[in-house]
Parts: structure tokens; sequence; C-alpha cells
């Protein structure tokens, strides 16, 4: 699934987030599963959520496409201790661990955002300041993007992606 789009929520006293209805209505459930993994983010005041039969296809392209060595033993320690399945309740909403928003730093007020592959899970004042960084760089960026995956490309590489 492709998931796209800005969303304002709040987490609830019980820290539920209800996840839009419009994302429900694209997943599959047998493409996509049924419910959500959420894991750290990049940055690392972020979590990302994947729908689960895709993060388990995920997890294993991942470990395949690192070197085994202590880095990525602590990667992989850090990565898969937070990675929590979450189950979507008959109003859509998830339960998010206290422990796991500590954590990460995430309030009640949250931005919930579309990244390909993903979903990310914001501060809504963090998501604010990232935008208002980066929004008059966006060509820049996707300028660079293309130049390097063009450039790894040419190499004989694959394009690289990060966690």
């Amino acid at each position: 699934m492709l998931f796209t789009g800005t969303f304002d929520l709040t987490v609830d006293p019980k820290n539920r987030l209800s996840i839009p209805a419009s994302i429900r209505a694209g997943l599959d459930p047998e493409r996509d599963g049924t419910r959500f993994y959420l894991v750290p983010g990049t940055p690392k005041t972020t979590l990302s959520l994947y729908a689960d039969r895709y993060f388990e296809r995920y997890a294993d392209e991942c470990s395949a496409s690192l070197d085994p060595n202590d880095e990525r033993e602590k990667f992989e320690k850090i990565f898969y201790a937070m990675a929590t399945p979450l189950d979507l309740d008959k109003q859509g909403r998830m339960v998010l661990p206290q422990w796991v928003l500590d954590r990460v730093g995430i309030g009640k007020q949250v931005t919930l955002t579309g990244a390909r592959d993903h979903l990310v899970i914001w501060n809504r004042s963090e998501y604010s300041s990232f935008m208002n960084e980066n929004w008059d760089r966006y060509p820049d960026l996707l300028r660079v993007a293309r130049l390097e995956t063009a450039l790894n490309r040419r190499n004989g590489g694959g394009a690289t992606s990060g966690h």
C-alpha cells in the first residue's frame, strides 16, 4: 500500500490513536495484513507504523542487506526490542504503549504522515518545524535524491535505504 497524506491527531487518555478512515480503507487484509508494527523512526523522536505483512518482508530484506558486525547487532537489539505489533479495534484505533511514547518523547498532539511504504508519527510541533526547515529545500532534496540514485545505478549498486 502507498501511504500518503498528513493528519493532525490526538492520542487519547488511554493512549489510543485513531488511524484515519482513508488509510484503513486502502488496507487489503490479504496483501497488507490486519495490524501494524510500531517501530523506532528517523529522526529518533518519531515512530513508524508498517502494515504487518510488509514489515515481515521488510525485516527479512533489511537483515539480508546488512553486513554482520557489532553495529548491526546493536541496531537489531534496539529496533526489534521496540518493534510492537498493534491491532486496530472496531473504531480503527490502536493503543500505543506508554513506554514507547516515553522513549521517543511523543506527546498527545501528533501528526501522522504518509511516507510511501509506512506511516510516521511525529510530535505535532516537531513535524511543523521539520516542514518549515525543509519545505524551501524540497526541489534541491529531490534533485539530490535523483542524482544519488543515478550514481548508485551507474556504479552497479542499488539505491540505498534507511530505517
